[in-house]
């Protein structure tokens, strides 16, 4: 039996196996796979959904009365203005503001960073500013001014649920 095996193993031809195809559609696919790989670095911000502050049952100044600063950032002024359903037009009205871009082509942080911390020492409960960005103005500045908003320089909270909102109407 053994030479029955020999026999039938010696002929059958010996086939070589052509790696050249092979490896050439591997040098083409590899430099192309390369290429169309993205290698980019995402960064995110931490925000939320845009919420108004719950109307309270009381009109009077209670501490854990809600309210919602909207901080309008268009290219030359800062608007600021206080919302609460509990609050009368009058008692918001004295929270608005308006910030002007200095000479030096910024816009004067330090007191907006005051004025945000007067509203946060009548309405402790606050917690929530919303920016309403015009679309010309640079996300650097938005970055500092999100920054100023949740933190005094003393590192006390002021707003920390900062979020970024487009403009509605």
């Amino acid at each position: 039996m053994s030479g029955l095996m020999r026999r039938k193993h010696r002929d059958e031809p010996e086939v070589e196996v052509d790696m050249v195809p092979i490896m050439n559609m591997f040098l083409v696919l590899v430099p192309f796979l390369l290429m169309s790989a993205s290698f980019f670095h995402i960064k995110a911000i931490n925000t939320s959904v845009p919420v108004l502050a719950a109307a309270s049952k009381q009109k009077q100044m209670d501490p854990s009365l809600r309210t919602t600063v909207v901080l309008e950032l268009g290219k030359t002024a800062i608007n600021l203005s206080l919302q609460a359903d509990a609050l009368q037009s009058q008692e918001t009205s004295k929270w608005r503001r308006q910030f002007q871009k200095q000479v030096d082509d910024t816009f004067p942080l330090a007191l907006m960073a005051d004025h945000l911390g007067r509203i946060k020492n009548t309405y402790p409960a606050s917690d929530t500013l919303i920016i309403v960005p015009d679309g010309d103005v640079v996300y650097d500045t938005i970055i500092q001014i999100m920054d100023t908003a949740r933190y005094r320089e003393t590192e006390k909270k002021l707003f920390p649920n900062v979020v970024i909102s487009g403009k509605i109407g």
